[in-house]
């Protein structure tokens, strides 16, 4: 009996790494549409991709797999191969492959991380130091990456045309040519990859510039934080596609509007047109976009005037305004740009400096506001923030009549750390706690760092008991992480309290009550869960 048991895991473990490997095919090559273009090339690998997932999802029985990936296949059906979609289809899409990730990352909830680690490319790592070496390994096995050390350059190589490897780290002591080795795996690649290097010396700007020719994502210097090396690497398995840049163009000349966006749809970029330009403030309010194209000559208002209303708003101070006309003077187009604007592009337009300049602009923008809500050290949403996804959730919730849970996370005996090693000890903790959440957590949930040491996880539609064993789990295996605090391996652990909202409950409520079950947790003696009580 225990034998058949023991067969249902592997079978069933073996079928999430299977989807989930398959759905992250699937969003990476959706996420690459902002760098290929859409092309027949690429709708025919986006296209197989939807139907190998569709085929699995009929084959295991996943309804909410299943239906979105049969979203996308009738979505597909409408596109046409040559040309790109319009926006509102490409919206369309996107919120498909949304689903997508979302209905994988419920199917591998209950899948181990070592389990889905193992269906994962690996990760190689060159070191002089094998210690180091397989130090690192061990924290990487605990982020469900795969690591393998190599400390000759030739086993490596064999290593990487047999399998080629999700990301390689490589110490540069292992090298006697400046790099050149590493260069030379490169030409066998169409599609380079990734290399984080480290140097216990301060390198010199030849071995940088050799580390960026050999596609260097990275260069640790000094001694390695495991932490550090993470971070660099999780981004690479991430399950998570950006969400698609938003422009508003605004030109008084339909069709020199619809041209504009034609060629953005290309790229993947939703698109709103707005022809009057005073009406082009309710449209920034509601499409909320990340960069505004505009011509400079417009009845009843210029786009430079139009820019400077657009400034006089703080919310909008940081959009990116690009001036799209055919002015062709320079300092015209110069005075322009002072006037609030960011960038000039001249008409007729070259479709492929179009793209570029709006996704660089939209890239800068969207990263400010990105590092403008998270905390600094954690990456994470700053308090004000997670709790404003707090109540959004609750909002949904309430809306969609589904279940939502939040959770209170507090590192246990955290002084006592800070005291013994230093806060700059105790920061790597944090930090170390922080990237564990972010890989473990679905895309739909939301993780912030309250505050100090104490964490929150907004998780909708999930029922207490699933919330409950997750994070048991997921503390559990915290816990077995080994920290290098000045040169002691250390353990650390966590205590958590859960609140499943109820009806006619707003946030502040959820909140107390998660609060209340972090403190009983606390009571009870640490490194545990806790359940809030269910509010009458």
């Amino acid at each position: 009996m225990q034998e058949k048991q023991s067969q249902l895991e592997d079978l069933r473990q073996f079928f999430g790494r299977r989807v989930y490997q398959q759905a992250r095919s699937l969003v990476n090559s959706w996420g690459a549409l902002q760098d290929v273009h859409w092309n027949e090339v690429w709708y025919r690998e986006f296209s197989t991709s939807v139907e190998k997932l569709t085929r699995l999802a009929k084959r295991y029985n996943l309804t909410s797999l299943l239906h979105a990936a049969e979203k996308l296949t009738a979505l597909l059906q409408t596109a046409n191969i040559h040309n790109a979609p319009n926006s509102a289809l490409l919206e369309q899409m996107n919120e498909a492959v949304n689903q997508v990730a979302e209905a994988c990352s419920r199917v591998n909830d209950d899948v181990p991380v070592q389990s889905i680690s193992s269906g994962r490319k690996p990760v190689y790592l060159c070191f002089r130091n094998q210690e180091l070496a397989e130090s690192v390994c061990s924290t990487l096995a605990h982020f469900g990456i795969p690591g393998y050390v190599y400390t000759e350059t030739d086993l490596l190589e064999q290593s990487i045309l047999h399998r080629m490897p999700a990301a390689m780290v490589i110490d540069v002591a292992c090298s006697d040519d400046n790099l050149q080795w590493i260069a030379h795996i490169q030409q066998h690649f169409s599609e380079k990859i990734p290399v984080v290097f480290y140097s216990m010396q301060e390198p010199t700007i030849e071995s940088r510039l050799s580390a960026v020719r050999c596609n260097g994502i990275a260069f640790l210097t000094g001694k390695l934080d495991s932490g550090e090396l993470t971070e660099r690497l999780v981004s690479i398995y991430s399950m998570q596609s950006d969400r698609p840049f938003r422009v508003l163009v605004v030109d008084d000349s339909q069709s020199q509007a619809a041209a504009a966006e034609k060629a953005l749809n290309y790229a993947g970029i939703f698109t709103r047109n707005v022809t009057d330009p005073m009406a082009m403030l309710n449209a920034l309010d509601s499409f909320n976009p990340d960069a505004v194209l505009m011509d400079m000559y417009m009845p009843g208002c210029t786009g430079p005037e139009l820019a400077q209303i657009i400034r006089q708003q703080p919310k909008y101070d940081a959009v990116p305004i690009i001036y799209l006309s055919a002015e062709s003077d320079i300092k015209k187009q110069l005075q322009a740009v002072s006037l609030g604007g960011d960038d000039f592009i001249t008409k007729p337009f070259d479709k492929g400096v179009l793209i570029t300049t709006v996704l660089n602009r939209c890239r800068r923008y969207r990263n400010l506001k990105h590092q403008l809500k998270r905390d600094s050290l954690t990456k994470l949403l700053n308090h004000k923030n997670i709790l404003q996804e707090l109540e959004l959730s609750v909002e949904a919730a309430a809306a969609n009549n589904q279940s939502l849970c939040f959770a209170m996370i507090d590192i246990d005996h955290f002084k006592k750390v800070n005291d013994a090693y230093g806060h700059s000890m105790g920061d790597r903790v944090i930090a170390a706690l922080s990237l564990y959440l972010r890989q473990r957590f679905r895309v739909t949930d939301s993780i912030g760092r309250y505050g100090g040491e104490e964490f929150a996880v907004v998780l909708p539609a999930t029922r207490p008991e699933v919330a409950e064993a997750l994070l048991n789990d997921v503390r559990e295996d915290f816990s077995k992480l080994v920290h290098q605090l000045d040169g002691e391996e250390v353990g650390v652990t966590f205590s958590c309290g859960i609140a499943c909202c109820t009806e006619q409950e707003d946030a502040i409520s959820l909140s107390q009550r998660a609060d209340k079950a972090l403190y009983r947790a606390k009571a009870n003696g640490r490194n545990c869960v806790e359940l809030a009580e269910i509010q009458s």
